[in-house]
């Protein structure tokens, strides 16, 4: 009867390491469209096999190539002569308020500022303390069995000084502990004792620094000359509508 009983807890035991090994919750893996602001968007550029086309197919891409060669000039989303954002720019930020992978909730609003001026050809864009809006990508808060808990904060948007929101995407990102040992000798003595045994949660306190990343090139809407004046905080910004006094 104790062989027995030491063969099912040994069972037990696997299973749960098993489903404790894997990093995202059933109910995230399950959705295979979600859009991943953490993913190495340069790892998914396709590259083309030459050898494996016909002529015709390899006359088309030279074509493409010899197209993209004379056209260098055109930038994605800016139109000529505007002076934009570039895709991939690095902001340094700060959490506002305190984070924790036991409370929060997936697609939970977080608020973050920025930490230094992003500034654009000598004139600021995106001042130092410009509020900003993330949240929350993932989130497991640690249980039994030494899970861990897990917390990642994406970026989603700031605003430049003349109202253009600027798409975001990186963030906050990390993993509790959990000591594996002690879990497996605890869940040998008794499965209760495992259920016990818990991973820590990850926890983020205000003013925790972190980057974001600009996700897509950003048209500011002015050339070169019109940039200070339309960066200038002392001018209001904003939507303007006429309304005829009667």
């Amino acid at each position: 009867m104790v062989k027995n009983n030491g063969k099912l807890a040994a069972i037990f035991l696997g299973a749960v390491m098993l489903f404790n090994s894997v990093s995202l919750p059933v109910a995230f893996a399950t959705n295979t469209t979600e859009y991943d602001p953490f993913a190495d968007e340069d790892a998914q550029v396709e590259v083309v096999d030459e050898s494996q086309l016909t002529f015709k197919q390899r006359l088309e891409l030279k074509k493409q190539e010899e197209a993209k060669k004379t056209n260098k000039t055109v930038i994605d989303n800016v139109l000529p002569g505007h002076i934009y954002i570039p895709k991939k720019t690095l902001l340094n930020v700060e959490l506002v308020e305190a984070a924790n992978s036991k409370t929060h909730k997936k697609n939970q609003q977080v608020e973050f500022r920025t930490t230094e001026n992003l500034i654009i050809n000598g004139v600021v864009v995106i001042p130092k303390g410009t509020i900003g809006i993330g949240y929350v990508f993932e989130a497991q808060k640690a249980g039994g069995f030494g899970r861990k808990g897990v917390l990642r904060i994406a970026g989603k948007e700031i605003k430049t000084i003349n109202n253009v929101a600027v798409p975001l995407r990186k963030g906050l990102e990390g993993k509790g502990k959990t000591d594996g040992g002690a879990v497996a000798v605890a869940a040998a003595v008794s499965l209760v004792g495992g259920l016990f045994m818990k991973g820590s949660n990850i926890d983020y306190p205000a003013g925790t620094d972190f980057q974001v990343e600009v996700r897509e090139n950003v048209d500011l809407g002015v050339t070169q000359d019109q940039l200070a004046d339309a960066m200038n905080p002392n001018v209001p910004h904003g939507q303007e509508i006429i309304v005829e006094a009667r």
